[in-house]
């Protein structure tokens, strides 16, 4: 009787014990796929952090190539573009037509960047006439509406 007690006790704890080391062998595998899935988003994460910063190094040395081209005006209305983007809603955020391809064509700036702009351009309208590409950028971009993401301006 105390062998055939012993026995089922003996059974039991070896069903157990099994029991637990399946279970341990499972999370070891979840483990190991989590780790191999980690290490593959890890390297991606990485290639696309490499790609930023050499877009924003390519960004960097067209925008110091742009600069060498700008004239005078161009260079104070990228300045007023560049300091009067900050919004807190759409409303205040409005687009500008700059009749310069160097500084883009449209651009989208504040309440008080407008203003200033619109005054830049109404002088700037006697010495020259419109750029006949971004004319036709305003052509197919009628559409366009300004929007405040992130605190700035953009369209």
């Amino acid at each position: 009787m105390f062998f055939r007690a012993a026995f089922k006790w003996l059974a039991i704890a070896v069903i157990v014990v099994f029991a637990f080391l399946v279970v341990l062998l499972f999370l070891g595998y979840l483990l190991k796929e989590n780790a191999v899935k980690t290490t593959q988003l890890k390297a991606q994460l990485e290639q696309a952090a490499v790609q930023q910063q050499e877009k924003s190094r390519r960004l960097n040395n067209s925008s110091a190539n742009l600069q060498s081209q700008l004239t005078t005006i161009e260079k104070s209305q990228q300045e007023i573009i560049t300091n009067n983007r900050s919004c807190n809603t759409s409303k205040q955020c409005f687009l500008v037509h700059t009749n310069s391809q160097v500084l883009g064509c449209i651009v989208s700036v504040n309440t008080t960047g407008a203003a200033i702009l619109l005054k830049v351009a109404s002088e700037k309208k006697s010495d020259e006439t419109s750029n006949e590409l971004c004319q036709q950028v305003y052509l197919k971009q009628r559409a366009l509406n300004a929007q405040c993401r992130s605190g700035l301006c953009s369209f």
